[in-house]
């Protein structure tokens, strides 16, 4: 399954549970490299790049995520 997909059938199937979800990915301004980002921060994505509601890093490229987690029971959903 593509990063893309796996996003919008979270945004989509599970938008009643969207805030249990987080996307993971590399960020070299952070101390150990990762960052989570909130599926409720993403206002779309497509083939190349997450979009993101907030204006700060408000677009994110798609091979920079890593995984696809549910915080509830730290349950991997996609991973790279």
């Amino acid at each position: 399954m593509k990063i893309k997909d796996a996003v919008n059938m979270i945004r989509w199937k599970y938008r009643e549970k969207i805030d249990d979800y987080v996307v993971i990915i590399i960020d070299r301004l952070t101390e150990n490299g990762l960052k989570e980002i909130l599926f409720t921060e993403i206002d779309a994505v497509d083939n190349n790049y997450l979009y993101l509601k907030s204006e700060e890093n408000a677009v994110i490229p798609l091979h920079r995520v890593l995984m696809i987690k549910r915080k509830s029971d730290n349950a991997l959903i996609w991973k790279r």
